[in-house]
């Protein structure tokens, strides 16, 4: 899980965690293993141009409905 993973995954509350390790274990018990490859992918691209850290692009999220992040920047 890089940090990527790991923003999205605690944002959105697909995996949430404190650290690394617990995000990828939730992660590991939650995506189907017929996805876990191409979930890696998706989660990192999404994560670095969409959930991006300082200013997240939520309006133009897919799904931003799903979200659970508080902070979301919607206009």
């Amino acid at each position: 899980v890089d940090t990527h993973i790991f923003r999205v995954a605690n944002r959105t509350g697909l995996a949430p965690g404190a650290t690394v390790l617990a995000t990828e274990q939730k992660l590991l018990e939650v995506v189907p293993d017929k996805y876990k490859r191409n979930a890696h992918h998706w989660l990192i691209l999404h994560g670095r141009y969409t959930c991006i850290a300082r200013k997240p692009r939520c309006a133009d999220c897919i799904i931003s409905d799903l979200c659970e992040f508080e902070n979301k920047t919607l206009s």
